[in-house]
């Protein structure tokens, strides 16, 4: 009898695991990448993120709602993944608008201590919607995480923006922008009413993530990918061009007329990076640049012909060959210093005077750059657009006498600066009716005081009383009136980020620094902020009263601000600045 309660027991525990074991999801990683990713994917291969940025510890919760720890990086630190293969969703997963199979991956978080990397939390085999959810690198249902399926874009695309507002109980509503250029897709999302701010670039080739920069609430995390490589060739379509251009090299010197026409190609080959050739012109972008094969098609018959070809050549004579560049500031196809954007910025602006003096401007967007150089009672004229970070050349048009040509990577779209908002006519009526107002109600006083005093003349002795009260009426109206016109609320409200900021310095000298759409962050959203963001100052602090600026790049003297055009009546670092607000510093 104890042996059958025995065998009973037994078999109720088998069956019991069998059942616990049918529970538990038997996924099988595909043996082969699905065909809506990369190719070009390695199964486990490692992909290395350092940390720019991080702020609070986070829980990390599976899809079963267990706590699995808090995990946390620094400064210097690194997030590592392995990708094990793509398997179907967790059964439980809160929710992915992506299908199955999505990518699973194994993840190491590390911190930096005294230059040493150590691993602070890892797990194995997690799904990227749960990664994603858990580092906050998608918003809603739209949860790429760390590998998007880049072969459908447009798919992507209309899945970032249909999560704005999904209309669901738990769903955020927010501002999707998107962007997209030769090599890259950024999508950024920003909370209506809340903190979440997540923005994510991909490669559009591979479909990884190269860049995010993610905060909610007092969590704040930026990452960077170590992983990105650019391709090797290009193919760039000639949309206008004129005038036949001798080549010459540094030390060959001429090598023969090139021409190509709209319809027309330049192919390039990056052959490698090497130093400049010893009889350089002349080029401030240091060692080592870029080197091509380039290859000039004209289409002049409605055939593609080549016209001219090289090979083995430096950035450096490409771009003097083609006017890519201005002066000594010659970034030709590809800017291979440009994860140093700020020095970019300031090789471009110091070149402004030279060879030939022209004004130079800067404009951004979250994946570009554009150059624009504009000669002072000259020809020249060159503008190129880069990617911010591969440095490759986007598109250009340049002239300069009869030579023209503009061209564009790939059918990339170029972007134009958003035209100036129009604001209605100002409706000086309306400005001026209180104050017309106040004038009515005095005259009408003052003609009943007089009225008054012909019917009552013991009444005339008060005149005089009366008409101090009704100027002293009309003084302190028109006061209150004017200083309530006055927008202190706007000057006083800091906000964390400013976006599309215009820089402006006259120097008096005839010379101007000019900075387009760029941003200021983490509250140093001042006017005095957008300035030494981009320029050496020198200032006297006089504590609550603000800043006096004394001297800007070395130019010492009486220095004046103005936003949009006015004059606000507090100190440069007082006045909080506004989206697509122009910061001009005057000097004299």
């Amino acid at each position: 009898m104890k042996g059958t309660k025995l065998l009973s027991l037994i078999g109720l525990l088998v069956l019991v695991q069998i059942l616990f074991q049918s529970s538990i999801p038997i996924v099988k990683a595909n043996t082969s990448i699905p065909f809506t990713y990369s190719q070009e994917l390695n199964i486990n291969g490692t992909y290395v993120y350092n940390v720019t940025q991080f702020s609070s510890e986070v829980g990390w919760y599976n899809f079963s709602g267990g706590f699995e720890g808090n995990w946390k990086t620094n400064v210097g630190g690194q997030i590592k993944l392995n990708l094990t293969g793509f398997y179907d969703k967790d059964p439980i997963d809160w929710g992915n608008l992506f299908g199955d199979p999505i990518p699973w991956l194994d993840i190491e978080i590390l911190e930096e201590n005294l230059g040493v990397l150590n691993t602070n939390f890892s797990l194995d085999n997690r799904s990227n919607s749960e990664i994603s959810r858990a580092l906050t690198l998608g918003y809603n249902t739209f949860q790429p995480g760390f590998l998007i399926p880049n072969e459908n874009i447009t798919y992507i695309k209309d899945s970032a923006l249909s999560q704005a507002d999904p209309g669901g109980e738990f769903d955020l509503v927010g501002e999707v922008n998107i962007e997209e250029t030769y090599s890259f897709l950024y999508i950024g999302f920003d909370q209506i009413g809340g903190s979440q701010k997540t923005y994510l670039i991909y490669d559009k080739m591979t479909g990884l993530l190269i860049w995010a920069k993610t905060s909610v609430f007092g969590y704040l995390l930026e990452i960077k990918s170590l992983n990105f490589t650019i391709d090797d060739n290009f193919i760039y379509n000639v949309i206008q061009f004129s005038g036949a251009t001798g080549w010459y090299n540094f030390t060959l010197g001429f090598e023969g007329n090139w021409k190509t026409c709209t319809g027309g190609q330049i192919n390039l080959n990056l052959t490698g990076f090497h130093a400049k050739d010893p009889n350089d012109w002349g080029n401030v972008i240091d060692d080592p640049i870029p080197w091509f094969d380039i290859e000039i098609l004209d289409n002049s018959s409605g055939i593609l012909l080549t016209n001219f070809t090289l090979t083995n050549r430096s950035n450096s004579e490409l771009s003097w060959s083609l006017t890519l560049g201005y002066n000594n500031f010659q970034p030709g196809f590809l800017l291979q210093i440009i994860n140093n954007l700020t020095k970019v910025k300031n090789l471009a602006l110091d070149q402004a005077s030279g060879i030939v003096d022209g004004l130079v401007s800067i404009e951004e967007t979250q994946l570009t750059v554009k150059f624009s150089f504009d000669q002072i009672d000259g020809g020249q004229k060159t503008y190129m657009i880069y990617e911010k970070r591969s440095g490759l050349l986007l598109w250009a048009n340049t002239s300069v006498g009869s030579y023209l040509l503009e061209m564009v990577l790939d059918d990339y779209i170029p972007w134009e600066p958003e035209g100036e908002e129009i604001s209605p006519p100002e409706n000086f009526f309306l400005k001026f009716l209180p104050y017309i107002v106040i004038i009515l109600i005095s005259i009408g006083m003052i003609s009943a005081s007089l009225i008054i005093s012909k019917f009552n003349t013991k009444f005339k002795k008060y005149n005089k009383f009366v008409l101090v009260a009704i100027l002293a009426f009309a003084s302190f109206g028109s006061f209150f009136i004017f200083t309530s016109s006055i927008e202190v609320a706007e000057v006083n409200e800091p906000l964390r980020e400013v976006q599309d900021i215009n820089l402006i310095v006259e120097y008096g000298n005839g010379t101007t620094k000019t900075l387009e759409k760029f941003e200021l962050t983490n509250y140093n959203t001042t006017a005095f902020d957008a300035l030494i963001k981009w320029c050496e100052v020198e200032y006297k602090d006089y504590g609550e009263m603000g800043i006096l600026v004394e001297e800007i790049d070395g130019i010492h003297g009486n220095w004046r601000y103005s936003i949009n055009g006015d004059f606000p009546g507090v100190s440069s670092n007082k006045y909080n600045l506004k989206n697509g607000d122009t910061v001009k510093w005057v000097y004299g």
